[in-house]
């Protein structure tokens, strides 16, 4: 990364995607894009710019990034990255009772379009280049948690709810990256199964049991810190 004082760095990195979104959602307005789809995209799609300018503006590697193939920890990277689409999965199949795929409609083409740019927006801000710039700066473990902490506050918009449940889920899949170094399988199929499932099947996606709303949460925790217990258990390989 260039060379430039902590906290300008710091307040591009956090400010640049905050701008985005307004641009997005301004263009949006602009031009009166009414359709819920279109307009996720197209604000989506500033977020995505706004990454690739700060990749490019801050000069980060492929390392800063988790993309950088670390040959020591690909199996690592692959088993516990398994284990997070299993989990979810599980959840799927016996809580929400996914069945029969919905029909192919031009609503879910663009829907799978934009969770496709969501989901790259995403991984490559949160455990990519935030991920990247707090690790070197002060810890791994550091970067775990205020990565988790700010993509619960990034769907504030979902209330209350939503930034307890994206906590848990970005502190999980933010273990990934610190057991392993890499965002590879976090892109897919993790977070993109993840967002896109509900939208391809049937299920009980509006009423879920009660007991699953808090149970998935801990058990997003606990994987989460049997990763990081288990790599700071093992010698770092190069």
């Amino acid at each position: 990364m260039r060379k430039r004082p902590f906290w300008i760095n710091f307040l591009l990195i956090f400010l640049a995607p905050i701008v985005a979104l307004a641009l997005g959602v301004a263009t949006t307005m602009l031009f009166r894009t009414s359709q819920t789809n279109t307009s996720n995209l197209v604000i989506n799609l500033f977020f995505l710019a706004a990454c690739i300018g700060l990749i490019s503006a801050l000069n980060f590697s492929r390392t800063d990034l988790g993309l950088e193939i670390n040959r020591g920890h690909v199996q690592r990277h692959l088993l516990i990255s398994l284990a997070v689409f299993g989990v979810y999965m599980l959840f799927y199949i016996f809580v929400i009772r996914i069945s029969a795929l919905k029909p192919f409609t031009p609503a879910i083409a663009w829907g799978l379009l934009t969770n496709l740019v969501v989901v790259l927006a995403e991984e490559l801000y949160f455990r990519g280049l935030l991920y990247g710039f707090i690790e070197k700066r002060f810890s791994g473990k550091a970067a775990l948690v205020v990565t988790a902490l700010l993509f619960g506050l990034f769907h504030a918009r979902q209330g209350v709810s939503g930034i307890v449940t994206k906590l848990f889920t970005g502190w999980l899949w933010g273990s990934v990256r610190y057991a392993s170094g890499m965002i590879f399988l976090l892109i897919f199929p993790i977070h993109y199964a993840f967002n896109t499932i509900w939208l391809l099947f049937e299920g009980n996606w509006n009423n879920p049991p009660t007991w699953a709303i808090y149970a998935l949460p801990v058990i997003e925790f606990t994987i989460g810190l049997a990763f990081v217990v288990i790599r700071n258990r093992q010698p770092e390989q190069v």
